[in-house]
C-alpha cells in the first residue's frame, strides 16, 4: 500500500522575502506535520516557493519525489501552467499556505472542489489568505489546520554561522548620536551610492545558505534596504555586479548629482522591477574614489560602443534607452570591481539614511557621520540621541 501524496502549495511569492512573513512559519508547521505523518511529499520545479519546501524538507528529512511535467507551457483549455496544474492534481492532500484571490492556485483549488476529489487543507495562521476566500473555501467543504507554535518555531541550528553573514559579533558600542548638517549641492565634492533591497541571496551567499538563515529566522536572512546598507557598513565593501552593465563585467555605480538632487532621481523601473535610487547611501568624496579607478562613464549610443576597447566598455552607457529614458542625468560614474571601503575615513563619507531611527540603527556598526535623505524629511536642528 503506497504512502499518501502531499503537496504544500502557495501562490507566487514577492521578490523580497521578509523574514517573519506568515508562510515561511506555516512551512515550517506543515513540513513538520508530514515528516510525523510520513507522508511522500511531492514538489513540481517551477512553481511558487518550490526551491523553499524542497531545502526545509532536506532539512526536517522529509523525502521529496519531484514530479516531471515535459511541456512546462500552458494546458490547451486554460491559461494556467501545467507545473501549477500537475502539482494539485497529483497530491492526495493539498496544504494551502499563501493564497491569492482568483490567481492561478485559487482556480485549482476550486476545480478540485468541484470535481468532489476534496484533500485540501488550508494552514490557518493570519495573513496567510483573505477572510474572504477563506470564507469561501471551508463553506465549500475545505478543512482547516491550525500549526501549534511549536511546530511553526524556527529549524535548529545545525550549523555556525558563515564568517561575514552575522553581523552582531562586527557590532560596535551603541553611542550617542548626531545628525550632521545637510550637505549643500555648491562645490559639490562628493559621489553618491545608493543602495536597494536585495531579493534572494546576497551576491556571495548560495541559495542555501539564504534558505537556511529564513529557515532559522537568522539576522542575516533580512535583505530589506536597511539591512543591505549595514551589511556594506559591517563589510566595508561595494560588491561590484554586472547585472545592468552591458558586457556583464562587474562594476559599482556612484552619481556626480548632489545630495540634494537625488529624490527626483527615485522613481521605480518597471523593466528593472526595482526602485532606482534608494534613500539609503554613502556620499564619497570624489578624490578618494578618483584615486582608486573610479571615472565617469562615456554616455552613447551603438556606434561608440563598437569603437570602444575590450578595457573601456565597461565604462560605456547608452545615453538614451529604447523606452526613450534618458540616461545622461544620472551622471553616473563606475568602478570596475569591487570597491574597499576600509581605508575610508570620516572625512570623506558622509552616509544618508531616510530617518531618525534608520540611523540610530546604523550607530552599532558604524561611527562614520550620517545625515538625512532630503527627499521626505526637512532637515532641522536636532538634539543628540542616546544610543542603545
Amino acid at each position: 500500500m503506497r504512502s499518501p501524496t502531499v503537496a504544500v502549495v502557495m501562490s507566487r511569492l514577492r521578490r523580497l522575502v521578509v523574514p517573519d512573513e506568515p508562510w515561511l512559519a506555516g512551512l515550517r508547521g506543515t513540513l513538520r506535520k508530514i515528516a510525523v505523518d510520513q507522508s511522500n511529499l511531492i514538489v513540481v520545479d517551477g512553481t511558487a516557493g518550490t526551491d523553499f519546501v524542497r531545502h526545509f524538507a532536506l532539512r526536517l528529512n522529509v523525502g521529496c519525489q519531484v514530479i516531471d511535467v515535459s511541456n512546462n507551457g500552458r494546458s490547451n483549455s486554460d491559461d494556467i501552467p501545467l507545473r501549477d496544474r500537475a502539482l494539485v492534481v497529483n497530491a492526495d492532500t493539498v496544504y494551502v499556505l499563501q493564497l491569492r484571490p482568483e490567481g492561478n492556485l485559487h482556480r485549482l483549488l476550486k476545480e478540485r472542489i468541484e470535481q468532489h476529489r476534496g484533500g485540501i487543507v488550508l494552514v490557518d495562521l493570519p495573513g496567510l489568505q483573505p477572510d474572504s476566500v477563506k470564507d469561501e473555501l471551508l463553506k465549500a467543504g475545505v478543512e482547516i489546520w491550525r500549526p501549534t507554535t511549536e511546530e511553526c518555531r524556527p529549524l535548529d541550528s545545525d550549523s555556525s554561522p558563515e564568517e561575514g553573514q552575522d553581523d552582531d559579533c562586527y557590532s560596535i558600542q551603541p553611542r550617542v548620536y548626531e545628525i550632521v548638517p545637510f550637505p549643500s549641492g555648491d562645490g559639490w565634492e562628493f559621489l553618491a551610492h545608493t543602495t536597494r533591497a536585495c531579493p534572494g541571496p546576497w551576491p556571495d551567499e548560495s541559495f542555501e545558505q539564504y534558505a537556511d538563515n529564513l529557515a532559522e529566522s537568522r539576522t542575516d536572512a533580512d535583505h530589506s534596504t536597511l539591512s543591505t546598507f549595514r551589511r556594506i557598513l559591517v563589510q566595508k565593501r561595494l560588491i561590484a555586479s554586472g547585472k545592468t552593465i552591458r558586457g556583464g563585467s562587474p562594476a559599482v555605480s556612484f552619481t556626480a548629482c548632489p545630495l540634494e538632487n537625488l529624490p527626483a532621481l527615485h522613481r521605480y523601473r518597471t523593466h528593472r522591477v526595482r526602485w532606482d535610487f534608494e534613500p539609503y547611501g554613502l556620499c564619497i568624496r570624489r578624490s578618494w574614489l578618483e584615486s582608486r579607478g573610479v571615472r565617469p562613464v562615456r554616455y552613447g549610443d551603438e556606434s561608440l560602443w563598437q569603437s570602444l576597447t575590450e578595457d573601456e566598455r565597461p565604462f560605456f552607457q547608452l545615453a538614451v534607452g529604447e523606452s526613450g529614458i534618458d540616461w545622461t542625468v544620472e551622471q553616473e560614474w563606475r568602478a570596475a570591481g569591487d570597491v574597499s571601503l576600509q581605508d575610508l575615513t570620516s572625512d570623506d563619507v558622509i552616509l544618508f539614511v531616510p530617518d531618525f531611527e534608520s540611523a540610530k540603527s546604523l550607530t552599532s556598526v558604524t561611527n562614520w557621520p550620517i545625515t538625512l535623505w532630503p527627499g521626505n524629511v526637512e532637515l532641522k536642528p536636532h538634539p543628540p540621541c542616546g544610543g542603545g
